[in-house]
C-alpha cells in the first residue's frame, strides 16, 4: 500500500545554499591593489609580515622566561662532546659511503651479467622437442619369464624346526575345516 504524503504549510521555495566567499587577508588585498598594470604577482616585491604573538598562557610564559645561565665550563664540556660526536658521525658517514660504493659496483656487475645472459638466451635457438617413442602394447607376460634361469632359485631351501612346526599346525587347523 502506498503512503500518502501531506502537503507542507510553508510557502517558501527551496533555494540552493550560498557558497562562502573566500576572504582575502589585508596583506594580499593591499598587495593586489599596488600592482602596476604590466607587473605580475610573481615579480611583485614581497610584503613583510609581523611576527605573531603567543596566544596561549603556556606559550606566553615560555616566551617571557629567559634562557637559564650556563657557565663557560659547561659550554666547553658540551662543545667537546659535540666535537667527538661530529668525528664519530663523519667516520660513520665515510663507512656508509664506502659500503654504498661497493654495493653500487656489485649492482653494476650483476646488471652486466644479466644483460650478458639475456643476450646469450636470445642468441641460443629454442630447445627442440624430440618426438616421444610410440607406446608399446602390453601383452600378457608370465612373471617367471623375466628372471633368467641362472639367477632364479631352482629349489626351495629346506625348512628349519620352527617352520616345520608352523606348517604342521597350519595343516592341522585347515584339516578340521
Amino acid at each position: 500500500m502506498a503512503r500518502v504524503t501531506k502537503a507542507s504549510k510553508s510557502t517558501k521555495f527551496a533555494t540552493p545554499a550560498r557558497r562562502p566567499v573566500a576572504k582575502r587577508s589585508a596583506a594580499t588585498a593591499s598587495a593586489a591593489g599596488t600592482r602596476k598594470p604590466g607587473q605580475s604577482a610573481k615579480t611583485q616585491a614581497p610584503t613583510l609580515r609581523r611576527p605573531t604573538r603567543a596566544t596561549t598562557p603556556a606559550a606566553r610564559a615560555a616566551a617571557a622566561q629567559p634562557a637559564p645561565k650556563v657557565s663557560k665550563e659547561e659550554l666547553r664540556a658540551n662543545l667537546g662532546k659535540l666535537a667527538q660526536l661530529v668525528v664519530a658521525l663523519r667516520a660513520k658517514s665515510r663507512e656508509a659511503n664506502k659500503a654504498a660504493k661497493v654495493a653500487a659496483a656489485r649492482i653494476a656487475e650483476l646488471e652486466a651479467e644479466v644483460t650478458r645472459l639475456e643476450k646469450q638466451a636470445a642468441a641460443a635457438p629454442p630447445p627442440v622437442r624430440e618426438p616421444r617413442p610410440a607406446k608399446r602394447q602390453r601383452r600378457e607376460i608370465d612373471p617367471g619369464d623375466s628372471v633368467p634361469p641362472g639367477v632364479a632359485v631352482q629349489e626351495a631351501a629346506p625348512l628349519d624346526d620352527e617352520a616345520e612346526t608352523a606348517l604342521e599346525n597350519l595343516e592341522a587347523h585347515l584339516a578340521h575345516e
